[in-house]
Formats: structure tokens, sequence, C-alpha cells
């Protein structure tokens, strides 16, 4: 379970996706904004993320510690991170309305393991009506920097984005440093925490990424 400071009732929660979903039914219909034509990643780029695969492939045939085949296994959302990285240029979507104002950056410490990061790294495509978040990333950087894009399927909507940042030089863990949130009228004007909140649920629940300690 995500570990908050004060935890959100369920009845405030559930209204967060019963307003967002409110909002799109009305129109389901992507607009094409000025939507920045996709840009091929520098050769380094392509270097930094061939990195994060080679990691994540080693990582995966280590075998457990004894220690760890003594811990029950906790049952988590089963991960429908892409198998191939979800790209922007995949889906049509808009950048953050240009009202500065109601775009929200505050700071967040979150640990994330390396197969975390391998699943923030790959995003989601969704690929059919229920899939309702389109996520992908861009970079890492040779600093090890990551942007995590989620945007609205229905809507090609931004909500937000994450700043990670990867320890390139060891076995590929990381932390989510910052959280970036439309806070317009488009999201019935989400609060840090309703932002946070839905963020995290989304990132369990669609790429398998359970932030136990984000604190909210």
């Amino acid at each position: 379970m995500l570990a908050t400071q004060s935890q959100p009732s369920l009845s405030r929660t559930t209204s967060i996706w019963r307003r967002l979903s409110r909002r799109e039914s009305r129109s389901r219909t992507p607009t094409a904004e000025n939507t920045p034509a996709p840009q091929r990643l520098q050769k380094r780029n392509k270097e930094v993320a061939t990195i994060i695969e080679k990691k994540h492939a080693a990582s995966s045939t280590q075998k457990p510690s004894a220690a760890a085949e003594l811990v029950p296994a906790k049952k988590l959302p089963t991960t429908r991170a892409s198998r191939s990285r979800a790209v922007a240029s995949q889906m049509q979507t808009s950048s953050f309305p240009d009202s500065p104002s109601d775009i929200h950056t505050v700071p967040w410490n979150v640990f994330l393991t390396p197969d975390q990061v391998y699943n923030l790294f790959m995003g989601f495509k969704p690929e059919q009506m229920e899939d309702k978040w389109f996520i992908y990333s861009q970079g890492p950087d040779r600093s090890g920097k990551l942007k995590v894009h989620f945007h609205r399927s229905w809507t090609g909507m931004k909500v937000a984005e994450l700043f990670v940042v990867i320890d390139l030089k060891g076995e590929g863990a990381g932390k989510i440093v910052g959280i970036k949130w439309n806070a317009t009228e488009q999201t019935n004007g989400l609060d840090g925490e309703e932002a946070k909140y839905m963020i995290a649920t989304t990132c369990a629940w669609v790429l398998g990424v359970n932030m136990e300690n984000a604190l909210i």
C-alpha cells in the first residue's frame, strides 16, 4: 500500500477519477494543438537507453538471494508496461495548457528499484478503450535524467510529468525527484495531494510500479 501522510478518503479519491472521466466523456476526440514533431534521440541518448535495457536484462536473470526467498512475495499488480518502448509519436497528444499559474511543480522523493525504473522507461501504449492512459518517457541523458509523461488516451490531454534520476553507474535504480501536473479546469483543479495520488495509483496498476514509500 502507499504510505501516506494523510490518506485521502475513499469518497474523495473516487471523485478524482469520476471528475476526470466525466469531463473526458464530453470530448473524446483528441485535439491537435501545437504538438512538436517527434524528435529522434541523439546517438548518445540511444546509448544510455541501451544501458538501461542491458541492466534490466541482467537483473532479470539473477537468482534471488537466500534471504529474499524467505520473504513472502507480495501480491502486486501485474505490469502492463509496453514490451516495446512507447514513444510520443504513437498517439496524438497535447502539451500542458498555456496557463503557467495552473501548471504546478513540486519536489517528490520516491526510491525506485531497477525494475521500476525500467517500467517507467518503457511506458504504456493503450490497446483498447478501457486503457485510459498513454505513458511514455524521454531520456535518459548522460546524467541519468528521465522525464515520464502521462496523458489521457481518449483526449490526449496531458495530466502530469515525473522527473526521475537514474543511477547509471550502479544497477540502474533511481528516484523520483519531482512531479509537474495540470491543475486547470481540465482536471478540475487537482491539488498536489490529488495529483500525487492519481499518478502513484496509475503507476501501480498500469506499469506495476508500486510506490510503497511515496510521501503524498
